[in-house]
């Protein structure tokens, strides 16, 4: 594991974002957007803000261009702004340039296509994608390790809320999981989620045997 606090990992986001004024003006403004939007209860500033302190973790163990990571990470959900969950991650990548023209913020041609791609690609192997470049997989495997561990379930939990998902749906889409098992990109992710996969699958075992007697409820 990663011998890391998380005040460690929070001194570490606040020194990048005293040394990048962009990343800073990225950070507030995506912010203000996410806080605006109240039927976000899952997908929020909170989501994005641990999703931030895991891509720190791996990309710098894992040697990637975090001045790409980090806005990336910051502004990967975007597609929430305008949409419903499908393809957020494409609808976003798309949005991106006129999402930084109206912040005021200004990245080269090629910073927006790395942080697109990035953004893109987020989903990672939950929605059959294939990250293209290491800060792509950073930036995937920084989302997806929210899956896991108990804040793993916690998210679920809140996800199942914001999406109005029934009981039924939750344990099919935790059963697909454990059949289907999500694929982390990077060596330092797999390490990371590990432990968390266990838990998350004990988990909704329990869950579904303690559901399964009330399963039927036209009785």
């Amino acid at each position: 594991m990663i011998a890391t606090t998380p005040e460690e990992l929070r001194h570490k986001w606040y020194d990048y974002l005293a040394d990048d004024d962009r990343l800073r003006a990225v950070a507030t403004y995506t912010k203000q957007r996410f806080d605006a939007e109240k039927r976000l209860t899952a997908h929020n500033w909170e989501h994005i803000s641990r999703d931030t302190l895991n891509a720190i973790v791996i990309g710098e163990a894992e040697g990637a261009d975090m001045s790409i990571v980090l806005p990336a990470i910051v502004m990967h959900d975007i597609g929430h702004l305008s949409g419903p969950d499908k393809d957020h991650g494409p609808r976003g990548a798309e949005m991106l340039p006129e999402y930084l023209k109206t912040a005021g913020i200004a990245y080269s041609a090629h910073e927006v296509d790395k942080q697109a791609s990035c953004i893109h690609t987020h989903k990672g192997s939950r929605w059959g994608g294939h990250p293209e470049g290491l800060e792509a997989k950073v930036v995937a495997d920084a989302d997806l390790l929210e899956k896991f561990g108990p804040f793993g379930v916690y998210q679920t939990i809140r996800t199942f809320g914001e999406f109005g998902w029934s009981l039924a749906d939750l344990l099919e889409r935790a059963k697909v999981r454990q059949t289907e098992p999500l694929t982390l990109e990077t060596e330092t992710g797999r390490r990371l989620a590990e432990p968390g996969r266990r838990f998350v699958a004990e988990f909704f075992r329990e869950l579904k045997n303690a559901a399964e007697p009330y399963g039927d409820s036209s009785l």
